[in-house]
């Protein structure tokens, strides 16, 4: 059996029996961890902290699940400082090692910055074309690939398990970029039904290629054609047809009534703002 029919098989079961643990990045440990340790942190501190990192966006919203929370800022004040900082804390003590292999390290990088970057922008989009609740575009924007860092930080934590005991045993690069391709979009699918996220995110995760024509300002909307404009500029891991999303970023720019200058506005330094600084 192939490495990515066996992951899937694995991630596919710890989700239904919701005992799916996922690691943090170190980066994204680290900032957790200050954040937690600082005695004054506010609930503000701890949704921006929560908004750089898929991952920890979506254990925070797992303990919220069906309780009506549409944005990290109503999830925060639900369950409550303390609790936010607990969830903070015990998430951040099991963090995954960067890989040995450059190629790998910098696809890690491309996820996260790709999910940043559709969030980012999705909110965005949502200001300049009238969409409502702009916060939930950026929720549903930072979790509509969130298979891809799921299966990313299982990859990562395997292959720290592997070289120990034989580095020549684990895969190289391009093999990684192809399980990730392979395995994400149903553990993505899997995941937002079995957590019960946001109606608007699922709608993300779920209606990934097409926009809804009926419902032109819609977040799904919204959030694919700011998927599209990250992948035309290049922060996506993976292969793209430019034509293709050329397309679909015409077709985003007539539904949501924006225009060459709005999407200037809205993509200027785009690959700065995503970064984790």
């Amino acid at each position: 059996m192939k490495l990515a029919e066996q992951l899937e098989i694995i991630l596919e079961n710890r989700i239904a029996q919701d005992n799916l643990t996922l690691p943090l990045l170190p980066a994204i440990a680290a900032k957790a961890n200050d954040v937690v340790r600082r005695a004054d942190a506010t609930a503000r501190d701890l949704v921006a902290s929560i908004e750089i990192d898929p991952i920890l966006a979506a254990l925070v919203m797992r303990q919220v699940a069906g309780g009506g929370c549409r944005t990290f800022e109503q999830a925060v004040t639900k369950l409550g400082v303390q609790k936010v900082r607990s969830i903070m804390a015990e998430t951040s003590s099991h963090r995954v090692t960067d890989s040995r292999d450059p190629k790998t390290v910098e696809a890690t990088r491309l996820l996260w910055d790709h999910a940043r970057a559709v969030a980012i922008l999705a909110q965005s989009v949502a200001v300049l074309a009238g969409v409502e609740e702009p916060e939930v575009c950026f929720m549903a924007g930072l979790l509509h690939d969130i298979g891809k860092p799921v299966v990313a930080t299982m990859l990562l934590e395997a292959e720290a398990q592997i070289v120990q005991r034989n580095p020549k045993l684990w895969i190289d690069g391009d093999t990684w970029v192809g399980v990730v391709a392979r395995t994400h979009r149903k553990i993505a699918v899997n995941l937002a039904k079995k957590w019960q996220f946001p109606e608007e995110v699922q709608s993300a995760v779920l209606v990934f290629s097409d926009y809804d024509a009926a419902n032109r300002q819609s977040i799904t909307n919204a959030v694919h054609f700011a998927n599209a404009l990250v992948k035309q500029l290049g922060i996506y891991l993976g292969d793209v047809s430019a034509d293709d999303n050329d397309a679909l970023v015409m077709v985003g720019r007539s539904l949501l009534g924006i225009d060459d200058d709005g999407i200037a506005r809205v993509t200027a330094d785009i690959k700065a703002r995503c970064r984790l600084a």
